[in-house]
């Protein structure tokens, strides 16, 4: 494309001229990993060589075997994505070597992922802004350990939006690698992503957007894999499913196919919608649906699928109740975390919307209160926070254990859900409740 050009190089690459990276480490994030290969993103400065190798836990060396590098034209970084293969799996930690033409070298830890266990830990976030950062929920990640990360919409706040070019969301998205410690922690996690309108470049974006291919590339350069595809299938967009212990994460892209708001209009897309369900009846594993902004929400004012398109949310509900794949939903966007439950009568069985933002960006105290959600288990507000899942599977039951945490390692809520009983210990999820909607204006947050 103009703005954006892909070189295919193997083991390594070099640039022309340069500048010197600010950041004390290097911004690294791992990509899809399975029991015998990985792939790393890695910001680097524009002109200079690179070497990279992993040590394995008995001390063999393995070279990158692929790599390609992004780049845009009149920018001083680079984007380099490198992966290997033919790894044996251990569950003990590798060293991921990077090693400058100045004979400066960089060792980062991370591990392979094993698809055998039961159980599976994953961190979810959603909403950070260079203006408000809090490296405290990093830190959690850090302390917590997670086997996976991922990042559900907003990872990064453009100064003004809609973007004027391309180039100023490429800008935005290297001022978030180098400033976010994520991309800096010595032990690095697999992480994956789908988008909202901060990622995008346009407040409350629909497919009208014009820069939507422009932004759809480079969210994929920063965020997604380019060289390996086992694990993950790719759909319209920027959407994408994982395979991981036995559960499908289905990430949809909630920009690039929607409508401007209106009853008839579409929020996914058909398209969209067709290769998830399809996705969704090929394998019958239990699935977690995640977007970057809410599912239910027809009874507050801001962005969400039954807000903006109602008659579309009705009929994506009367499918989803035709599935017997069992099934919940992720979400962010709203700068509050809570979860909703909805009794078998709403999606032919029992299922939970986990919202949770922001991971650091404005607060909203009182928000809970302010807008009662007839679906809500239990809620927080005005404070940063992300959500930590320990979730396992057994032969008739889907044990979740969802727990909000703050900055500073504060518990902020926390349940033991199931998805083969019908009641909550704490609510009573076939109770009656009169369901009042608001057709208002969204606004952005």
């Amino acid at each position: 494309m103009k703005y954006l050009f892909i070189l295919w190089i193997i083991v390594s690459c070099a640039h022309q001229s340069g500048s010197k990276n600010t950041s004390s480490r290097l911004s690294i994030l791992q990509l899809v990993t399975n029991e015998s290969s990985v792939e790393f993103n890695i910001l680097l400065p524009r002109g200079h060589n690179y070497q990279f190798s992993v040590i394995t836990p008995e001390g063999k060396k393995h070279l990158a075997l692929q790599s390609q590098v992004s780049e845009f034209e009149n920018s001083e970084w680079v984007i380099q994505n490198i992966a290997f293969t033919g790894l044996k799996y251990s569950p003990e930690v590798f060293k991921l070597h990077v090693e400058g033409a100045l004979k400066t070298e960089e060792v980062r830890d991370f591990r392979l992922f094993s698809q055998s266990k039961e159980s599976f830990k994953f961190a979810v976030g959603s909403c950070a802004d260079e203006k408000h950062i809090d490296q405290g929920v990093y830190q959690q990640i850090e302390a917590r350990k997670p086997e996976w990360i991922f990042l559900i919409g907003d990872n990064h706040y453009p100064e003004r939006l809609p973007i004027s070019s391309p180039e100023y969301l490429w800008k935005s998205l290297i001022t978030a690698r180098q400033d976010f410690s994520l991309y800096h922690m010595q032990e690095l996690i697999p992480t994956h992503a789908t988008w909202d309108d901060n990622d995008y470049g346009m407040n409350n974006g629909d497919k009208s957007f014009t820069h939507r291919e422009a932004s759809q590339h480079l969210f994929k350069v920063f965020f997604h894999p380019q060289l390996l595809e086992e694990n993950i299938h790719k759909g319209p967009g920027i959407a994408s499913r994982l395979m991981l212990r036995g559960m499908h994460f289905s990430f949809l892209d909630n920009r690039s196919f929607r409508d401007a708001p209106s009853s008839e209009g579409e929020h996914f897309g058909q398209e969209q919608e067709n290769w998830f369900f399809e996705d969704l009846q090929k394998e019958a594993l239990p699935t977690w649906i995640i977007s970057g902004d809410q599912f239910f929400g027809g009874y507050h004012e801001f962005e969400s699928y039954e807000g903006l398109h109602p008659q579309r949310f009705d009929q994506f509900i009367g499918r989803l109740k035709n599935i017997q794949t069992p099934f919940v939903f992720i979400s962010g966007d709203r700068h509050l975390s809570e979860i909703m439950q909805f009794p078998r009568a709403v999606l032919g069985q029992l299922s939970f919307e986990f919202t949770t933002s922001p991971m650091h960006a404005k607060t909203y105290p009182g928000s809970v209160e302010a807008k009662p959600n007839p679906w809500r288990v239990v809620g927080v507000d005005g404070t940063n926070s992300m959500m930590f899942f320990e979730t396992h599977l057994e032969e008739q039951s889907w044990r979740i254990k969802p727990q909000a945490v703050g900055p500073k390692g504060e518990i902020l809520f926390e349940r033991q859900l199931s998805l083969t009983t019908e009641r909550l210990k704490d609510f009573e999820a076939d109770k009656p409740k009169q369901r009042r909607y608001r057709r208002a204006r969204w606004r952005r947050r």
